[in-house]
C-alpha cells in the first residue's frame, strides 16, 4: 500500500512485549494502559487518534471479561448498575468524540501528560481502591 510505512521486526516485538507487560500489569494492579499507549504512540506513521483507538480495544475486551465474571460471582444490582454502564458508554463516545477532534500535533504530548499523571497519581496515592466501603 502506497504512503504506509513498513514496521520493521524489532517494532514488533518491542510492542509484543509491551502488549505482554501492559496486559500483565492490568491483570495485577490495573492501568496497563500506561505501558500500552505510550508504546503504541511511538509506532512510525500510526495517528495518535489510531493509537488510542487500538488501545481502547484492548481496555474494551478486558473490561467485558471483567465484567462478565463480576456479575457472575457478586449478582450486582442492576437497577444501580445498568445505569453506571450507561453512563461510562456515554463517556466513552463523548471521549472518542473529543479525541478525534485533537490536532495530531498536540495528541501525542496531551496523552503522555494525562498517562504520567495517572502514573504519578498512582504512585502518590497506593492505597486508593484497597478498602471497599458497601452500601
Amino acid at each position: 500500500m502506497d504512503g504506509v510505512p513498513e514496521i520493521d521486526a524489532l517494532t514488533i516485538a518491542l510492542l509484543l512485549l509491551a502488549g505482554l507487560t501492559a496486559g500483565w500489569v492490568d491483570a495485577v494492579v490495573g492501568g496497563g494502559g500506561l505501558i500500552q499507549l505510550p508504546a503504541l504512540l511511538l509506532v512510525p506513521g500510526i495517528a495518535p487518534v489510531q493509537a488510542l483507538a487500538t488501545n481502547k480495544v484492548g481496555s474494551i475486551m478486558g473490561t467485558s471479561v471483567s465484567a462478565v465474571t463480576y456479575y457472575r460471582r457478586v449478582h450486582p444490582d442492576l437497577r444501580t448498575a445498568a445505569p453506571m454502564a450507561v453512563c461510562a458508554l456515554g463517556a466513552a463516545i463523548g471521549g472518542a468524540a473529543l479525541a478525534s477532534r485533537i490536532p495530531a500535533e498536540l495528541f501525542t504530548p496531551i496523552i503522555l501528560l494525562a498517562c504520567v499523571a495517572v502514573a504519578a497519581w498512582t504512585l502518590a496515592r497506593p492505597s486508593v481502591g484497597r478498602a471497599t466501603l458497601l452500601r
